[in-house]
């Protein structure tokens, strides 16, 4: 692999180049912002480097994905036979607001010291570019790759992957792999190679109440009634000060996790100091600690007020009553909770508690997924991460956050494990998102290994 190392270092200043030219195209999916552009773009960078590449439509007028084919090739390869390995990745980025806090402008790639700064620089455009410069040194020095590789670059991820499931049922065929690299993974606070091999589900809410056919002066409070208020004694039915979720039937059909996962979730290093001095608090929710705060975040299902809005919120005073009241709500879901049956439940809940006005909608539904840790294909990526990074990585058996696994795992019946450039350091989702230059050379070298030992080892 030392010819295909090299090609990956002195190449890295082109490859990095290539990102920048990804980051500086928008593609905010949540607002619908750059993709005039930007599928036309992520389609022809698979192109130069070497795929057979197509604008996939998405259901329901959603955002496109980008397809990319690429068959095995070179000598005593017969892409007939060799195994076939999906790159999910996603070219969509997550808004940049509040725009203030960042110091470079989002999307203009900018280099200071050692970290290279834009909105997709990490997740997931940063990715992208690392697998392509992997792909890249395989075509240069060997004239091909060992493996039949499709790259499936989502437009909506960012936004829920609302039409994902509809696009999986109208070409999962085309889609379907032996084995998935997902978008994440790279390396934790210790630099230890890290990954994980499943995600929680989401079910997005918004909820809604009018109580009045416009604003009132507020002196009618008095005697007219108040959505905000209503508003929040409906949210307030729906988790007590224990953090229990007070919805009928809400943990049915839940999956205790095995013995394995929790073993890997006791072993995982305690990240509970850098949380509590990021987010400036002194203690967790009931006072958790230790192994117990790391199964309720990976293991526990939540319920979250992501937003709430009504009435006045600007400068100064203004004494109106409002006549609407909405919120935004979040349930991460675990094995095997479905976000539309929570949904049901959530409508149930609210009608038994006398809220039938209180209107709801689905603004996201992605299930739950996991691989388990014993699966051959998160040996092997297992194994090649300690040869990259000269370390044991560290598994958890799923993040506390969402994306569509279960579309690729489960529906298309593919072990899916993680590799990629993240580092705690990179403020994915936050202003001033960055990677360094190593992040990426690593993440690269990650992949061209996998794909190396996917097809020698695989089938």
């Amino acid at each position: 692999m030392n010819d295909i190392y090299s090609h990956i270092d002195s190449h890295v200043d082109e490859s990095i180049e290539q990102l920048f030219e990804l980051v500086r195209q928008p593609s905010i999916s949540a607002q619908k912002l750059g993709f005039d552009k930007a599928p036309g773009l992520m389609k022809e960078i698979l192109e130069r480097n070497g795929f057979d590449a197509e604008i996939v439509p998405v259901p329901n007028d959603g955002l496109p994905t980008v397809y990319g084919y690429m068959a095995a090739s070179g000598d005593s390869v017969n892409p007939d036979t060799a195994p076939t390995l999906l790159f999910y990745c996603h070219y969509d980025v997550q808004p940049v607001d509040p725009l203030d806090l960042w110091d470079t402008d989002p999307f203009e790639p900018t280099r200071i010291g050692d970290r290279l700064y834009g909105r997709g620089m990490s997740d997931d455009k940063g990715n992208i570019g690392a697998r392509l410069a992997a792909i890249r040194a395989f075509l240069d020095e060997r004239g091909g790759v060992p493996c039949n590789i499709k790259m499936f670059c989502e437009g909506e991820e960012e936004s829920g992957s609302i039409n994902l499931p509809d696009l999986i049922a109208e070409r999962g065929d085309d889609f379907r792999a032996d084995a998935c690299i997902w978008e994440g993974g790279g390396r934790n606070l210790n630099n230890d190679p890290f990954m994980y091999l499943g995600l929680k589900g989401v079910l997005g809410v918004g909820l809604s109440v009018s109580m009045l056919s416009g604003d009132a002066h507020s002196s009618y409070a008095a005697i007219l009634p108040s959505a905000a208020w209503r508003l929040l004694r409906a949210l307030q039915t729906i988790k007590d000060d224990d953090e229990r979720i007070l919805i009928d039937g809400f943990y049915d059909g839940i999956t205790e996790p095995s013995a394995e996962a929790i073993a890997a979730v006791e072993a995982l290093p305690d990240d509970a100091p850098e949380w509590l001095d990021t987010f400036g608090v002194s203690g967790f929710v009931k006072g958790l600690d230790g192994e117990n705060l790391r199964k309720q975040l990976t293991f526990q299902p939540t319920a979250n007020i992501a937003g709430l809005d009504s009435g006045y919120q600007e400068a100064g005073l203004k004494t109106v009553l409002p006549a609407v009241a909405r919120a935004k709500m979040d349930f991460r879901l675990v094995p095997e909770q479905r976000p539309y049956d929570i949904f049901d439940k959530l409508r149930k809940h609210l009608d038994k508690h006398g809220f039938e006005d209180v209107e709801i909608e689905v603004i996201g539904a992605v299930n739950p997924y996991r691989t388990e840790l014993n699966s051959p294909w998160v040996q092997l990526v297992a194994e090649t991460a300690e040869e990259i990074y000269g370390r044991k990585p560290v598994m958890t058996p799923n993040m506390a956050g969402t994306g569509p696994m279960f579309d690729f795992g489960d529906t298309l019946g593919m072990p899916i494990a993680t590799s990629g450039i993240d580092h705690p350091s990179h403020k994915i989702h936050a202003p001033n998102e960055n990677i360094t230059p190593e992040d990426f050379l690593l993440g690269a070298k990650h992949a061209a290994l996998i794909i190396e030992k996917f097809a020698s080892d695989w089938g």
